[in-house]
């Protein structure tokens, strides 16, 4: 059964938690906080910068002055980095957030507003394009028309995380390019499941996959990516020499 925007809004929130209480190889979570919105979307550990392995370590900060980061799953590639983030989370959250903002932004579905829906969102040079806000909400990029869009936003993160969710899911269902589930296998019929993880559909068989999807996102963009990519052209033939002439 094809999930509604109210499933896709509870996933958004909820989705990400459940799959840290299930403990799926993925490190133990250095906090008891529960996680909110997206799973960390990136390659590399915002301390060390090195690649995240199979068993990433995860921490789910406690910002309850922030709702952008109360919740917010950050990976690491092992236990001492996450320490050293705790020290100083303002250090390192500010490139985390630029990667993201890079990463999801090609395929950010809106042209407006996410809070003021009627308002455009400016381009470069354009009138009042200097008010324009990037945000990382929960791993999550949203793109507002002025700063005081910001506050309407932290009043209720889950309910504009979904809004984008969905202009998403439409947005990319017609271009999507797996025709089986990333996690089973399966072939996707016209009832597929569909969720976001970093503003990027992931068409599912079923429900039942999504917590495995959000425990290996990187896993699910390499195959997206794959199915993704232009076909290469074959290599043409390298032509023969020619054979001398024989001699009479």
């Amino acid at each position: 059964m094809k999930n509604t925007p109210l499933m896709t809004r509870i996933l958004a929130v909820f989705g990400a938690g459940a799959v840290l209480a299930a403990g799926l190889a993925l490190g133990t979570p250095q906090s008891g906080a529960k996680a909110n919105g997206s799973p960390y979307p990136l390659a590399t550990c915002p301390v060390s910068g090195k690649p995240l392995g199979e068993s990433p370590a995860i921490l789910v900060m406690e910002d309850k002055n922030n709702p952008f980061n109360d919740g917010r799953e950050i990976r690491f590639c092992c236990p001492n980095c996450i320490d050293a983030f705790k020290k100083e989370p303002g250090k390192y959250l500010p490139a985390v957030d630029e990667a993201i903002v890079a990463l999801e932004k090609p395929r950010y579905p809106l042209k407006t507003c996410v809070v003021m829906t009627e308002d455009t969102i400016p381009g470069p040079g354009e009138p009042d394009a200097d008010k324009v806000r990037e945000l990382v909400v929960l791993n999550d990029l949203v793109r507002i028309c002025c700063p005081g869009c910001a506050k309407k936003i932290k009043k209720d993160p889950a309910k504009y995380l979904a809004d984008i969710s969905t202009a998403a899911i439409a947005a990319q269902r017609a271009s999507y390019p797996l025709t089986t589930c990333p996690v089973s296998g399966e072939a996707l019929d016209a009832d597929a499941a569909e969720i976001t993880i970093g503003e990027r559909l992931v068409k599912l068989c079923c429900m039942g996959c999504a917590e495995k999807a959000r425990a290996q996102p990187l896993k699910v963009f390499a195959k997206l990516d794959a199915a993704s990519a232009p076909a290469k052209a074959p290599t043409p033939p390298t032509p023969s020499a020619p054979t001398p002439p024989t001699k009479p």
